[in-house]
């Protein structure tokens, strides 16, 4: 009879500690699954990271600089590898000769390695050659930037300005590591000079940096729809996957 109670009694115990155990580890995967997914919970609109008046710098292989960007505002956002910058300014080092001045109102980093850049409202670049002086600045509404490839294009309307020029068009690119600027339609030139002003119109125009000549340009290309298709892929990580 005692050996009976005693088994009952050490039955029941062991049902205690089962059930005692079973609550612990609900109640341990509860706070473990409230831990990681609380990023999910958060509006991905919303910035929950970011730096106020920084600078940030990237050096090359030779741990030479390759960039310089400021900005007033550096955000990143949950659920998503992206950055955006109130206010940018970058400079880039060319390897050619001379460095580039960037700006925006803002600017879009769909992964935040600053490989490819859209940037947003009064967008300016400002071509510098070794000396500091001006040979080229553009100025449109958004682009995308390319840092590593020296690279700048648009398919909206711009005007590019050098010191004896004044040109405009719809959708620019400007290869500074290739030496080329491209305008890819509606394609107009103004040049100055002391005795007079010369004019050339074309449906595409392409201006040679080393020459600083302009020329028309007849082939035909697709390039306005992959730039349109690439901006598309950026603004895409705006939105919640």
């Amino acid at each position: 009879m005692l050996n009976k109670f005693l088994d009952n009694h050490k039955t029941k115990k062991n049902i205690y500690l089962l059930l005692f155990l079973l609550l612990l580890i609900i109640i341990v995967e509860y706070i473990l699954s409230s831990a990681l997914n609380r990023d999910d919970q958060l509006d991905d609109k919303i910035a929950n990271h970011y730096l106020t008046d920084f600078t940030m710098t990237e050096t090359n292989k030779k741990g030479e600089i390759s960039w310089i960007l400021d900005g007033k505002r550096l955000e990143k956002f949950p659920n998503s590898e992206r950055s955006e910058v109130v206010s940018p300014s970058m400079k880039i080092l060319s390897e050619n000769d001379g460095y580039w001045i960037v700006t925006a109102k803002k600017a879009l980093d769909p992964d935040s390695l600053f490989e490819s850049v859209y940037l947003y409202g009064d967008v300016q670049f400002t071509k510098h050659d070794g000396l500091g002086s001006i040979e080229m600045d553009i100025t449109t509404q958004s682009a995308v930037i390319y840092p590593k490839e020296e690279k700048v294009e648009t398919d909206k309307f711009g005007v590019i300005k050098t010191p004896d020029s004044k040109t405009s068009g719809v959708g620019i690119i400007a290869d500074i590591d290739n030496g080329y600027v491209k305008i890819l339609s509606k394609a107009k030139r103004l040049s100055f000079d002391e005795d007079k002003v010369g004019q050339i119109q074309g449906d595409k125009l392409v201006y040679n940096m080393e020459s600083k000549t302009w020329k028309v340009l007849k082939k035909s290309s697709n390039d306005t729809s992959k730039i349109k298709e690439r901006v598309k892929t950026i603004l895409k990580t705006r939105t919640k996957k």
